[in-house]
């Protein structure tokens, strides 16, 4: 490895293990020393020059790694400011920037590394980058945030409306997971509202508000005297309406297992199978595999969602991933997949193979679908040596729709090959992981999502004598009451009798 590409992968490290910010706080009153621009620029070469480069261009030797591209200071355009458009931001907007970071992007949060003072020093030191700071004369113009309208069900479902109305959905998509017509002509791929937390400046209805008012890249402005105008009223709405797509509040609860229900009958052989959405989710991060060439620093898949089921032959796994195109439509020279794996054999220990499709010590299995191959099972001994099975066992099957696949990969628990396959236990902590591969964004082989191993959990069918004991004592309770209303039924004609 040469040493210049050292600070891209220190840098995307840093940037895996950065925190969301879920809501911002209002950044602290600048300290003494604060102005200090010499001090800042030693900050500044130590942290920020490898991807900003020595005079702020966004040129430093690791820039080249990542998407969206680290911004040149010395244009003067920022994307993330508190300001109306084409207004230059606030030296609290920059400190944010820094202290929290911008979230699926190289930038991380320096706020726990930096005290306040260095990072009140680089902000002065980055404004010398550009012309334009020292020529600013008086204060910025503000978004006024006017009377906010909290978020109720009018408010989204007036938003919603507007949502389409202005037609945010030909590049957003009309589910919000950017798959919209028009995103794949921009230069910058919209926003997937499902996934908040990966709003750069959070999900707040706020922050929503001010880019909305002040517009992004290729967004244009929606301020009042725009060409496409918004009324405050308005934008609060659609606010409101695009913080309610998100999947979670805040950041997702990442699993560790997938907890699988045993059922009566078939296991799910359909994606639409409604008994789907019964079952808990379990959601898992993946990051572009990086540790040999090709590397891949930002993929598109960077999570899937996992539902499983199984009965006493067959199991059968859900799995979910966004992804803003579909290969198959567009035609595109690589296709679109995802695999699941799992060791050949399970050791009952803490030892799995490699989690990068295993090696030529120990290799693994993997259900794997593609958009031109459909559903294939395969072992791998190592990224180079990938095998087909000559024998597959899998069945399945996968839809695309607004933005998304769901596929569903079913096999029964044994079969009659366990020298190719994994043979699924009850009540077994199975290790499993997954890969996706987005081909319009040109991933194929090594260019891959990855996740590091987690687990499977088959969980054990209750007991019969769990609904066995409870019966009898019901039936018995019943018996016992029927003998008390007889014996005084009999009781009262004896006496009737007697009487007469």
């Amino acid at each position: 490895m040469k040493l210049y590409k050292l600070p891209a992968i220190t840098f995307l490290l840093m940037c895996l293990v950065t925190p969301v910010v879920a809501q911002e706080e209002a950044p602290p009153a600048a300290s003494p020393g604060a102005t200090d621009v010499g001090a800042g620029k030693r900050v500044y070469e130590k942290r920020c020059v490898h991807c900003h480069g020595i005079k702020g261009r966004g040129d430093g030797v690791a820039a080249d790694r990542f998407v969206p591209a680290p911004t040149n200071f010395a244009a003067g355009k920022f994307k993330y400011a508190s300001t109306a458009k084409d207004e230059l931001p606030t030296d609290d907007d920059l400190f944010k920037t820094i202290s929290n970071g911008l979230p699926g992007t190289g930038m991380p949060a320096w706020g726990e590394i930096l005290s306040e003072q260095e990072r009140r020093q680089v902000v002065s030191y980055v404004k010398t980058f550009s012309k334009k700071f020292a020529k600013q004369t008086g204060a910025p113009k503000m978004i006024a945030l006017g009377d906010k309208i909290a978020s109720s069900k009018e408010s989204i479902e007036k938003g919603k409306a507007l949502f389409f109305e202005m037609e945010c959905n030909r590049c957003h998509g009309n589910e919000g997971r950017a798959d919209g017509k028009n995103a794949s002509e921009l230069k910058v791929w919209p926003r997937n509202f499902t996934k908040g937390w990966t709003f750069r400046r959070t999900n707040a209805p706020e922050e929503i508000f001010q880019r909305i008012t002040r517009g992004i890249i290729v967004m244009p402005s929606f301020a009042e005297g725009e060409n496409v105008e918004t009324t405050p009223q308005q934008r609060w709405h659609i606010a409101n309406y695009v913080h309610s797509l998100s999947q979670f509040e805040g950041a997702p609860d990442w699993k560790t297992a997938i907890m699988a229900k045993p059922v009566d009958g078939d296991v799910a052989a359909d994606p639409t199978d409604p008994r789907w959405s019964d079952l808990a989710r379990h959601d898992f991060q993946l990051f572009g595999q990086v540790t040999r060439d090709p590397r891949l620093f930002t993929p598109t898949v960077d999570m899937v969602t996992v539902k499983a089921m199984y009965n006493s032959k067959d199991v059968s796994l859900l799995v979910v991933w966004d992804d803003p195109r579909e290969s198959a439509e567009t035609g595109a020279a690589h296709s679109d997949a995802v695999a699941v794996q799992f060791p050949i054999k399970l050791s009952g220990g803490e030892e799995k193979p490699y989690f990068i499709m295993g090696n030529d010590k120990e290799s693994v299995y993997l259900m794997h679908w593609s958009g031109d191959g459909g559903m294939a099972e395969v072992n791998a001994a190592g990224q180079d040596n990938v095998t087909p099975q000559a024998k597959q066992h899998l069945t399945g099957k996968a839809v695309y729709k607004d933005g998304q696949y769901r596929a569903v990969f079913k096999r029964a628990l044994r079969t009659n090959d366990p020298q190719h396959d994994l043979q699924f236990a009850v009540g077994q902590f199975i290790p499993i992981a997954f890969t996706a591969w987005d081909g319009d964004h040109g991933e194929h082989g090594g260019l891959r999502a990855l996740s590091s191993w987690y687990h499977l959990y088959l969980e054990e069918p209750p007991p019969m004598d769990r609904f066995l004991y409870p019966t009898l004592f019901a039936g018995a309770v019943v018996f016992v009451q029927w003998r008390i209303i007889r014996s005084y039924r009999e009781k009262g004609k004896a006496k009737n009798n007697g009487e007469g």
